[in-house]
């Protein structure tokens, strides 16, 4: 990367921190206002700081599509550890103690701020694969007793196996709850005694085998 000017530093900085505070690129008009420039003046800056490798504008001209690709300058990525608590069966349920296994970093950016806790668990099976999850991905979940028709849910049934766990799409009527796999090969588990621990926020795909 070339040498910025103290002024291009300011700029680059400034970009950066407008980034972690808003979620979205500020505009030329911003960086204008911000450090007193005229629109043009803003502009000559932007596309020097382009031109030395340290932003990325869109190629449409849109207000508010730039991004900082100098890991210099790049903005900071406030990071929460999402305990990771042993595995879900996607499929027929089975024994799942838990504690915590390890942690997984997720970007704050993802996740709902939320007085209930998330936490993760591994999927194990391919009772799910109709909803895109798959044996070996990461299950977050927003820790809740409660659920809506269609959630995908992990819960327990009483008239299993204790501490046994499951990841359904989760419906209850009048008389039953009724946990539904994402696979024609697989039936429902249809029970009057269902617990819930958490309902699916966000998955993370395993690439890896």
């Amino acid at each position: 990367m070339k040498e910025l000017t103290a002024r291009q530093k300011e700029i680059a900085s400034y970009i950066s921190s407008f980034i972690t505070e808003n979620g979205y690129s500020p505009s030329v008009r911003d960086v204008a206002s911000h450090f007193h420039f005229s629109p043009k003046a803003a502009h000559d800056h932007l596309c020097a700081l382009e031109r030395k490798g340290v932003i990325r504008r869109n190629e449409a001209g849109l207000s508010r599509t730039m991004e900082v690709i100098s890991e210099q300058y790049a903005p900071f990525q406030e990071m929460i550890n999402v305990p990771v608590l042993g595995n879900i069966a996607a499929g027929k349920p089975i024994m799942s103690e838990e504690n915590m296994e390890d942690t997984v970093p997720i970007p704050a950016s993802m996740l709902k701020r939320t007085p209930d806790p998330y936490y993760a668990l591994k999927v194990r099976g391919e009772s799910m694969v109709g909803a895109g999850i798959f044996d070996g991905d990461l299950a977050i979940i927003r820790h809740a007793t409660t659920a809506r028709n269609g959630d995908i849910v992990v819960a327990s049934v009483g008239e299993m196996e204790s501490n046994a766990i499951t990841l359904k799409r989760f419906y209850r009527d009048a008389h039953m709850i009724e946990l539904r796999a994402e696979n024609p090969e697989i039936g429902p588990i249809r029970t009057t005694d269902c617990q819930i621990h958490g309902t699916l926020f966000l998955l993370i795909r395993n690439y890896g085998g």
